[in-house]
């Protein structure tokens, strides 16, 4: 128990001191004026009506094969259970208040499926890493629509569309959904390599540039952590019911003896931090930025122990 929630816990560590440092830069050069907040909303409109979709696109049509794995289908499925789940714990723990608190529930329930969880993989699966990728990217491609549509219509405050129905035709989510289904009609088999060269090119930019707005976010919201009963809501949530729900369902379905690894990336999954997106959501289209990074500075914490500690109590169940 103690080799795994050391290797964990020192390749999680890794991985938040990018976040750290960059959040450092950038409260700096916001402490400077040599950047404004202004400045940080143009990125993220940029990362979400640019970078991202492209991302999202070369992502899907060169990584996503159904035909690799036959229980494919099963792992974006389990991405949008286990968060709906979170939210319906969420909406009974602050039954009597959801309208208000609504905005929070996200962040308890969809999580930082990828840039966070990779580097534990390079660390603690090295040998299986390229499954333990592909695993990470299936929970993404179920995760995504799901957090660019639910997520962000409880998240956000968009003014810019009149309508619910609008106001989940994102760039990402349009580009998720056309995506896969280009893939499963095997249409892009046909797609030029140049284009798949410009939409790598473009949406490489997406990682450094959202880890910035997320560091910069985080760097102004240290003042505005939300009071005490409500983090620790969302956060208990986050990071007791859910890793303890997919630990239940994993023992019930037995998914351990037929794919263990896949079993350890959920119990993982369940164990991270927010995801960045939300902070680009609410940067691009309105919202309670100072709560919800509050929130995230305090999850990214918490996060650095709670995710070793349960694929210890995994491993030792």
């Amino acid at each position: 128990m103690a080799g795994i929630f050391g290797q964990t816990f020192l390749s999680i560590s890794e991985g938040l001191m990018v976040v750290i440092i960059i959040a450092g830069l950038a409260g700096y050069l916001s402490y400077k004026k040599i950047i404004d907040q202004k400045t940080i909303d143009g990125l993220s409109r940029l990362v979400v009506k640019i970078f991202l979709p492209f991302l999202i696109f070369y992502s899907i049509t060169t990584e996503f094969d159904p035909g690799k794995q036959t229980y494919w289908w099963i792992i974006p499925l389990a991405a949008i259970a286990i968060p709906s789940i979170g939210l319906l714990i969420s909406t009974i723990l602050f039954w009597g208040s959801v309208k208000k608190k609504m905005h929070l529930f996200p962040l308890s329930s969809m999580q930082n499926a990828a840039y966070l969880i990779l580097p534990i993989g390079e660390v603690v699966y090295k040998d299986q890493f390229d499954e333990f990728s592909l695993i990470c990217f299936l929970v993404v491609l179920g995760l995504s629509p799901f957090m660019w549509t639910v997520g962000k219509l409880m998240l956000t405050e968009d003014k810019e569309s009149d309508s619910g129905f609008k106001r989940i035709l994102t760039p990402p989510f349009i580009a998720s959904v056309l995506s896969i289904l280009i893939v499963l009609l095997g249409l892009n088999n046909f797609i030029p390599s140049f284009v798949f060269d410009t939409t790598e090119l473009i949406g490489k930019a997406t990682v450094p540039l959202a880890t910035f707005i997320l560091g910069a976010t985080i760097a102004v919201s240290l003042g505005s952590i939300p009071r005490f009963i409500d983090s620790f809501r969302i956060l208990s949530v986050k990071f007791i019911f859910l890793p303890i729900i997919t630990i239940i369902i994993l023992k019930l379905t037995h998914t351990a003896d037929s794919f263990p690894l896949l079993a350890d990336v959920l119990v993982i999954q369940s164990a991270s931090a927010p995801a960045t997106a939300h902070i680009l959501q609410i940067r691009t289209y309105g919202g309670d930025l100072k709560s919800t990074g509050g929130i995230i500075f305090l999850s990214y914490i918490v996060c650095l122990f709670a995710i070793p500690a349960w694929l210890a109590v995994w491993k030792i169940l």
